[in-house]
């Protein structure tokens, strides 16, 4: 039976009750490698415990957006005000950057423990591999994520069992990726295909290992600092090709989905065939932000006094009696925080009208029986009526839940999903028939024309890389397709000067180097 991430696992499992006439006792409440990792249960709850840190609100919850996103011209402002993220400003001391970074090595310490002890345990073969695998693939994740964001970071492939394993010197960048792939080379060994939502499988190995190539090629050949090590582009081109191709041609579970509305419905995120890694958040949930999701809530529009309805479908649909637009609520919640708030520039210059995917960011909501109630304007600020003045930016639906409970939504992080991966193919490819394919099957989904025929490989991959802009937008990937470019630049980052200390890879944060000076 398929299981989704339930982010409320607890681990904490009491010791056994034994006799009191015992000698030996365990105390209640103890939890260590002689009370677990002896059942089944325990390897897979231990596994389920590694995907925890990816729902934190300082991890994949919030902070790969800052990251990924809030330095880039996708954004005009940070919240009420320019943070030290969003202004080019990020210091060791920056509080994002220390927990960002600390909570990767949470999840880290996690997956090594799963490796070191599901290793040892009695369990079917088939059982082991899967959860191994898995592990293997968080581990590569991770360290994916901290070479891309601080280049030169330690290397965790052990679990802290002393104060001194905690010291750890800073790898090599190269060391780090070559870490990562071997990491998702042993994943793809161990995994089958077996899509769950919340979990990885085989796909989701071959996925990664094609942004991998994809990005190592594209470091090299755009001279992108601190990446002359990368030998040859071309042959990293090749691999993402392969991976990506694999992914695409040879397995029959995940495909690209053909409707947009799908991909970001609340309702088929374990049913659309194009997530390939997405969290398993849970409006329903108990605890903090972590269980359950706030996603909507960070991109909407600040209403105080009523519910937020946009359009049910991107293309919107009218009742066939009363003849109004069918409209769901954003989140039924209110106000929104509008922390995100979308660059009318960015969003006027980067799409067609036509393209389905600019309907992703909302330039108009209705009343609750669908008649218009605001269409968005630049210069709705200056407007004395207090609902036109809230809505002075088109904000983003990729995030949505129409029936959360209240602030509580099941709105789900896209790590990986097809339409990245037909770019990556296509980026790797070039101007191959099978990169043309991929290419336009992405752009036809948009509603767009094909791509022009005849393009050199530069001019074609450079189509890929700007149909990545359009396509992953508020997916925590903008800025890191700038820096494999070599572009964190003021051509490419208009809206503040990019500092240029920090273009291409983040200051270590200072807390960490105090606990670890090597």
């Amino acid at each position: 039976m398929r299981k989704s991430l339930k982010s409320t696992l607890s681990l904490l499992l009491l010791a056994g009750m034994f006799s009191a006439c015992s000698l030996e006792e365990t105390p209640y409440g103890v939890y260590s490698n002689k009370t677990f990792f002896l059942t089944e249960a325990d390897a897979e709850n231990a596994l389920m415990y590694a995907y925890v840190p990816i729902n934190y609100i300082e991890y994949a919850q919030r902070f790969t957006y800052y990251f990924g996103d809030l330095l880039t011209d996708e954004i005009a402002q940070y919240g009420y005000g320019l943070s030290d993220v969003t202004g080019w400003d990020i210091k060791p001391t920056t509080e994002e950057n220390l927990y960002f970074f600390k909570n990767i090595y949470v999840a880290l310490g996690r997956c090594n423990s799963v490796l070191e002890n599901v290793s040892k345990m009695q369990i079917p073969q088939d059982k082991k591999n899967r959860y191994m695998g898995e592990a293997y693939f968080l581990r590569a994740f991770h360290h994916f994520n901290l070479v891309k964001n601080w280049g030169e970071v330690p290397i965790r492939i052990k679990a802290v069992n002393t104060v001194a394993d905690t010291q750890a010197k800073k790898a090599p960048i190269k060391d780090v990726w070559t870490q990562i792939i071997n990491d998702l080379l042993e994943a793809d060994k161990l995994l089958g295909i077996n899509k769950c939502q919340g979990r990885v499988d085989k796909v989701a190995v071959q996925a990664l290992l094609s942004r991998v190539y994809l990005y190592l090629a594209t470091y090299k050949e755009s001279g992108s600092p601190g990446y002359d090590w990368v030998e040859d582009a071309d042959a990293m081109y090749a691999k993402a090709e392969q991976y990506a191709g694999k992914v695409i041609y040879d397995q029959n579970t995940y495909r690209l989905d053909p409707s947009l509305d799908d991909i970001y419905s609340v309702f088929c995120q374990n049913s659309s065939p194009e997530h390939i890694f997405i969290t398993g958040m849970n409006r329903e949930a108990s605890g903090m932000e972590g269980t359950f999701a706030q996603l909507p809530l960070l991109f909407m529009i600040q209403y105080s006094d009523d519910y937020v309805y946009v359009s049910e479908k991107l293309v919107p649909e009218t009742d066939p009696v009363t003849g109004k637009v069918k409209v769901m609520k954003m989140i039924d919640s209110k106000p929104g925080w509008e922390t995100v708030r979308t660059s009318y520039e960015w969003w006027n210059n980067t799409f067609e009208d036509k393209d389905l995917r600019k309907r992703l960011l909302v330039s108009t909501i209705y009343t609750e029986d669908g008649d218009v109630f605001r269409t968005f304007d630049p210069e709705n600020k200056q407007s004395t009526d207090m609902h036109t003045s809230k809505y002075f930016f088109p904000f983003c639906r990729k995030y949505s839940d129409p029936i959360s409970v209240g602030s509580r939504s099941s709105a789900n992080i896209y790590l990986i999903r097809m339409g990245e991966i037909y770019l990556n193919y296509a980026e790797a490819a070039g101007p191959t028939d099978k990169g043309y394919e991929c290419l336009n099957a992405v752009r036809d989904r948009a509603g767009l024309a094909a791509a022009p025929a005849g393009l050199s490989k530069e001019d074609f991959r450079e189509a890929c890389w700007k149909e990545r802009e359009r396509e992953l937008f508020f997916e925590a990937n903008w800025l890191y397709d700038l820096r494999r470019k070599n572009r964190v630049n003021d051509t490419y980052i208009t809206r503040i000067h990019p500092k240029e200390s920090i273009a291409y890879f983040f200051p270590f944060p200072q807390r960490e180097t105090d606990l670890n000076p090597q």
